[in-house]
């Protein structure tokens, strides 16, 4: 399930765009990082897709399991399972929320989503 981290400084971030990336889900607070090592019975890490609008984390996907690399080789489907379903769901949330994808980046989950306008005729 995605988080939608809510705007509680009152700024404007429709008038911003969204742009998706890959997170170090044991990264991101010191005490999630130690969490992740010692109940990883193989060494995986855990990495999610985050939606950021001017800097902050607006989403995030559910946590996936990666095993640890060398460097900052990116993960693949093929030995990290669940990476392409938390990247659909952040997908469909922010659709849902009336983002739209405006560009990509190299890596499949480097994408770029602006509001829809208002004026945009649906049908």
């Amino acid at each position: 399930m995605r988080t939608s981290i809510d705007n509680d400084r009152g700024v404007d971030t429709d008038a911003s765009g969204l742009q998706v990336e890959l997170e170090d889900a044991g990264g991101t607070r010191w005490w999630k990082g130690l969490l992740a090592t010692l109940s990883s019975q193989y060494g995986n890490a855990y990495r999610r897709f985050v939606g950021r609008v001017d800097g902050q984390v607006r989403y995030a996907s559910f946590t996936f399991a990666v095993p640890p690399t060398w460097g900052e080789i990116p993960p693949r489907e093929q030995w990290a399972p669940e990476m392409t379903g938390a990247l659909q769901e952040l997908r469909r949330d922010l659709e849902k929320d009336g983002w739209v994808e405006v560009g990509r980046g190299d890596q499949p989950w480097a994408l770029r989503y602006e509001r829809a306008t208002s004026g945009a005729s649906s049908g």
